[in-house]
């Protein structure tokens, strides 16, 4: 099966493992991610002025390629997944606004592109993804982070609950790791607030991880590229601030997945890692 792929840009920087990973996973039960012709950023964030249609243009422009490809495409960026997701929720409410935007840009969109979390994928194909595993990871404790850009808001989105969301709890059941739902999984992490206000996003990440750590877990599992620099990048800067903070792994849901499907150590991208998670997979007897 051939899957369309937008990576979006972190996937090809800072997020590069998630890309690498998420494609050879992907490939381990027969799914070829095929990137999206001639894409380019999305614009990264949502702007909340609902009369600035010049921050439309580039969703307009993605979804009217994927619309032109076979009509769906798989986002595994959780900030390209809202941005595209709450663009598109804009062009089926305002009829005026997309026909001012097709006009300008000679585009014929019709709103009808279907934008798709991986965690949505894997459920729909869940017996598939189910046969893909070949390591039991029961005895490691992962703990769900949603972080806030993709559950909300939830009538654009349309992905889980915000308040109480299950889908990566359920993710990682299916591939045979322990989840460990705790009460600040859908805290934010301070998200940009690391660029012009670094101590609030380091509070912020820093009360995650411990909420996380009290509740038993021992790494954390995410999809967003924002959340897993903020949470994994400055935990010797957290211990700093806090000495009782306990460094904890955080991982890409994809390179779980490689753990699970046995695939070769040097596809999990260990080495991406920040804190290193070598010592807690060799005392779960994973590596």
């Amino acid at each position: 099966m051939k899957v369309t792929y937008y990576p979006g840009c972190d996937l090809y920087t800072k997020a590069k493992i998630l890309n690498d990973s998420i494609i050879k996973t992907f490939r381990a039960v027969g799914i070829e991610l095929v990137e999206l012709a001639n894409w380019y950023c999305c614009g990264t964030t949502f702007t909340l002025a609902r009369d600035n249609k010049m921050s439309l243009i580039a969703p307009l422009r993605i979804l009217a390629k994927v619309r032109q490809t076979n009509g769906s495409v798989l986002v595994p960026c959780s900030i390209c997944f809202n941005t595209l997701k709450r663009a598109n929720f804009i062009f089926k409410q305002d009829p005026e606004t997309l026909k001012i935007l097709n006009e300008h840009l000679g585009e014929n969109y019709d709103a009808q592109a279907e934008i798709i979390h991986p965690f949505q994928f894997i459920f729909e194909h869940k017996d598939d993804f189910r046969k893909g595993v070949k390591r039991q990871l029961e005895n490691l404790k992962l703990g769900c982070y949603y972080g806030c850009y993709l559950l909300r808001p939830q009538e654009e989105l349309e992905f889980d609950d915000p308040e109480a969301p299950t889908i990566m709890e359920d993710f990682v059941h299916l591939i045979g790791a322990r989840p460990i739902s705790f009460p600040l999984k859908v805290e934010c992490c301070g998200s940009y607030l690391i660029v012009n206000s670094p101590e609030a996003a380091l509070e912020a990440s820093y009360r995650i991880l411990k909420n996380a750590r009290e509740n038993g877990v021992d790494a954390l599992v995410t999809s967003c590229p924002v959340c897993h620099y903020n949470l994994d990048n400055f935990q010797t800067r957290i211990t700093n601030l806090h000495p009782d903070h306990q460094p904890i792994p955080v991982f890409y849901f994809s390179q779980v997945m490689a753990m699970a499907f046995g695939l070769p150590v040097e596809d999990w991208g260990l080495e991406y890692n920040k804190v290193s998670p070598k010592k807690l997979l060799e005392e779960k007897k994973i590596l």
